[in-house]
């Protein structure tokens, strides 16, 4: 029986066993968590001929331990995360249950070169944080910020210019970050963009606003003039041509408090020229704004952890959202062969069924969907799984 045991065991593992140009093999190359034995397996099957073996796994870092069993750890139990291959998590429990320890953990894996982990080139990462619990009299930061004990990790906070002063004392407990205003140029604009800060689409109602289709048409006739002249998206014009349409009173407020909020984080030279003047010969969109030199610079950079944290009593979850999109996709767009991790941090405070929400869902699903072209890894940490069900579908 003992023989008969013996043989059967290793005519499966010879089954089990992967080989080094498998389809299996390329399976567990993308896999997001491997174990303990995955990875000594693929160490096994990458050997040269001259018996050098190779990393079959470049960049992974531990992640947790199986404590099912009990006892005393062994090298079984391990759980490793995946660095090296772009995937997707879902973070999801209750309030204390580590989500946000968790989410460090494996921002820590892709960011942070350490005896936990084999990291060679680290990523670059960008956090979505909001909390409306934030006052004047204080609050809470951003866990993932805490990276910043780690003197390789570069920590940097852009935050709402109407928050700064209380951002700066929010983080001031932590040591090396870097708290700067989050500002947009009219470069960083485009029909899409607009589009998209608009919420130029039916929504949950079924129906779009009559103002929004004239968003649309004008936004339409600026690209044709684009597409036959050249350049680049002219939020002047923009204004301008917004401005001259016959919009009632109940048209134009909507818009008006979008356009305002978009250009409280612009430069003051992108938002407070042309436009008709109002009654005290001001233009009425024009916003105060900082100069030119210090707008965001989006270029992903090794080992820096960028946190959008946009905790703020005039910023509500719906305007976060918007913004949120504009900085996934200027994220985004860099050209790059830098790896890349978004995170979202505690999104259940502002991921509800908001259009500007919806938005913001659509946007991360196409990063998800293109995250082997972009290099990206998606991390999502939640207490309510029902938020975005479409991103589960993922």
């Amino acid at each position: 029986m003992a023989r008969f045991h013996a043989q059967e065991l290793k005519a499966h593992m010879r089954l089990l066993r992967i080989e080094e140009h498998s389809d299996e093999i390329h399976d567990v190359f993308s896999t997001p968590i491997f174990t303990e034995n995955v990875g000594k397996s693929l160490f096994d099957a990458h050997k040269t001929k001259s018996g050098y073996k190779k990393k079959a796994l470049p960049q992974y870092g531990l992640l947790a331990g199986d404590i099912s069993a009990g006892g005393e750890p062994n090298e079984s139990v391990r759980l490793f995360y995946n660095v090296a291959a772009p995937s997707s998590v879902f973070i999801c429990g209750s309030q204390g249950s580590g989500k946000s320890h968790t989410l460090a953990t494996l921002l820590e894996n892709c960011l942070v070169q350490s005896v936990a982990n084999a990291l060679t080139r680290p990523l670059a990462g960008l956090v979505f944080h909001y909390d409306s619990a934030v006052s004047d009299a204080g609050g809470l930061p951003c866990e993932a910020a805490y990276l910043s004990s780690n003197k390789n990790v570069n920590v940097r906070v852009l935050c709402p210019p109407t928050n700064t002063a209380t951002i700066k004392k929010v983080y001031s407990c932590l040591p090396n970050v870097l708290i700067q205003e989050l500002r947009f140029c009219q470069d960083s604009l485009n029909t899409k963009r607009m589009l998209n800060l608009m919420v130029a689409s039916p929504g949950q109602t079924g129906r779009m606003p009559l103002y929004l289709h004239t968003v649309m048409r004008v936004l339409r006739e600026l690209r044709i003039n684009q597409q036959r002249q050249g350049g680049v998206f002219n939020y002047q014009e923009f204004k301008n041509a917004m401005e001259a349409e016959p919009l009632t009173k109940e048209q134009s407020v909507p818009l008006q408090q979008r356009l305002e909020t978009l250009e409280s984080f612009m430069v003051k030279q992108d938002t407070n020229v042309g436009g008709p003047a109002n009654k005290n010969g001001k233009n009425k969109w024009a916003s105060h704004s900082v100069e030119a030199h210090e707008i965001v610079d989006w270029k992903p950079v090794s080992g820096q952890l960028t946190v959008v944290d946009l905790s703020c009593p005039c910023v509500t979850a719906e305007q976060a959202c918007s913004l949120f999109d504009i900085c996934l996709s200027l994220f985004l767009e860099q050209n790059t062969d830098l790896g890349r991790v978004v995170a979202l941090d505690e999104s259940h405070k502002y991921m509800t069924e908001s259009d500007e929400s919806q938005v913001f869902t659509e946007s991360l699903l196409s990063a998800i969907r293109l995250q082997r072209h972009n290099g990206t890894r998606i991390i999502i940490s939640t207490q309510e799984p029902t938020i975005s069900p479409g991103l589960l579908d993922l």
